[in-house]
């Protein structure tokens, strides 16, 4: 009979850390849609998550010290437990509201991952409270027995639920998100919450105990828990968020488009900011400027092999592969899933044969393959507007120039003197190609608006010299391995600056 009860307490730990951080895990995901996904923005969402946890094991500890009998301390660990399942719901109805009116208020990205934070906080600290709790139980329950105590019990506990958070935040991205989507995930991580709460409350009903049990100790529990699954389902049913295609690293948005009389897809990360790729059907031609401006350059310094950093909707190099099938590209993404969602929902089409897709960091990848070598590179890595800053160091500009003799890179900024995120940007690229450094910016006139611009190492089509360019600076910091300014631009809002 003891293994059997704690067997189900172990359960109930690992149900516990499993949802929680699972639940987190979704909670990062959708914000992306309103504020982005970067190391600050995540990183403040778990430093909030840990506060919860530890206010959590306080507060358990705190209750654990009236309670007298073991039934008393499971029923209040499901009672947690069912608050913490009803938390989680009511947090995903107010999470879209709260993340719509804070992305409109504020630039600040930081104020948003704060506020998602706590808003999930809440049910996590409940969630842990149960912990202490159910440790108290064991205590109480076997006090008399050589072999548990205290210290043995409570480092069981912690250890178990510990391991049902690793597990939530390897196993939801991995697996549950791109096989089952954001919304079922969801509905799965807040059902193990309430069939923690569940198992909790069962067991104390049947564990001996001093004290009598009455119905009305232990039907609140089964309610809340109830009414956590209804209010989730409800939310699921109800709402009209677009949550994309997931995938292990990300989530793609597709959207069929007319674009000048003709059927065309667009693909994005984050359809809140911009459009990764545009592709024509009829014509099989990617329909956004810069993919155009590149293919011009293709044409013009005719390279048999090529190179992709970032693969997006790959509407550029499928349209040079379809219409250039002796040409050999290279796509490399770090998103694995990326692919089945070209062929499946963007291209509608098998990708084209002479295109290999390689799932890894761009940057790690050639610089273990150090040798490859490639007549032409495009530097088209993005998270939603922003660029993937380890791309433009001057260490690695300085590699790419030996791996290719045609370089150039899409970027958003602002053609504007004062503004540190374009310039870092345009002054690294200058320090590593100097008098060969070319850019291409369609509104210069408009220049606090942020916008595609193309950075080439050749005369790119419509370029002009970097050099000569009025809107550089050519004093500006640079940016290396060893001082991530692009990242300080990033985590302080580009549109701030």
């Amino acid at each position: 009979m003891q293994r059997k009860v704690l067997a189900i307490c172990l359960i109930v730990a690992l149900l516990e850390g499993f949802a929680g951080l699972g639940i987190e895990i979704y909670a990062i995901r959708i914000s992306a849609t309103y504020i982005g996904s970067s190391i600050s923005i995540t990183g403040i969402i778990l430093a909030m998550v840990l506060i919860a946890i530890a206010v959590g094991y306080w507060y358990g500890g705190r209750l654990s010290q009236g309670i007298k009998t073991p039934r008393q301390a499971l029923l209040k660990a499901g009672h947690v437990l069912s608050l913490s399942a009803v938390s989680h719901a009511l947090a995903c109805i107010i999470q879209l509201p709260l993340l719509s009116f804070m992305s409109s208020s504020t630039d600040n990205p930081i104020i948003a991952a704060m506020g998602v934070g706590l808003l999930f906080g809440v049910g996590l600290a409940f969630g842990s409270t149960s912990i202490p709790l159910i440790t108290q139980f064991l205590s109480l329950k076997y006090k008399n027995h050589d072999s548990v105590d205290a210290g043995k019990n409570a480092g069981m506990m912690v250890a178990i639920t510990t391991i049902g958070s690793v597990l939530g935040s390897t196993v939801t991205p991995i697996l549950l998100l791109p096989y089952i989507g954001l919304m079922n995930s969801l509905a799965l991580l807040i059902a193990s919450l309430a069939i923690s709460a569940w198992l909790c409350t069962k067991l104390a009903i049947r564990v001996h105990s001093d004290d009598d049990v009455t119905q009305s100790t232990h039907a609140t529990n089964y309610v809340l828990a109830l009414s956590a699954v209804i209010v989730t389902i409800f939310f699921i049913f109800t709402s009209k968020v677009d949550t994309g295609f997931q995938t292990a690293t990300g989530a793609w948005f597709i959207e069929y488009i007319d674009f000048e009389g003709q059927s065309a897809v667009t693909i994005s990360d984050n359809p809140t900011q911009s459009t990764s790729s545009c592709w024509i059907y009829e014509t099989k031609e990617n329909c956004h400027w810069y993919g155009k401006i590149t293919v011009e350059a293709i044409r013009q310094t005719a390279p048999k092999t090529l190179v992709f950093l970032g693969g997006a909707g790959m509407g550029t190099p499928s349209e040079v592969a379809y219409h250039n099938p002796d040409m050999a590209l290279t796509v490399i993404d770090i998103d694995t899933g990326l692919p089945n969602i070209i062929e499946n929902h963007f291209l509608r089409e098998p990708i084209a044969p002479n295109i290999e897709f390689v799932g890894d960091d761009a940057r790690g990848y050639l610089n273990r393959h150090s040798e490859a070598y490639y007549d032409f590179m495009l530097i088209d890595a993005f998270q939603g507007r922003y660029v993937a800053s380890n791309l433009y160091t001057i260490e690695v500009l300085t590699k790419f120039k030996d791996t290719s003799p045609y370089i150039m890179a899409n970027i958003i900024g602002k053609p504007n003197i004062d503004h540190g995120y374009t310039q870092t940007l345009l002054r690294n690229w200058y320090e590593v190609f100097g008098e060969a450094a070319y850019i291409l910016a369609t509104n210069e006139n408009y220049s606090l608006n942020l916008q595609n611009i193309m950075l080439c190492n050749f005369a790119c089509p419509g370029s002009q010299s970097l050099a000569q360019a009025s809107f550089f600076n050519k004093t500006q910091p640079l940016h290396t391995d060893d001082l991530p300014r692009l990242d300080r631009y990033f985590y302080r809002s580009i549109e701030q600056l």
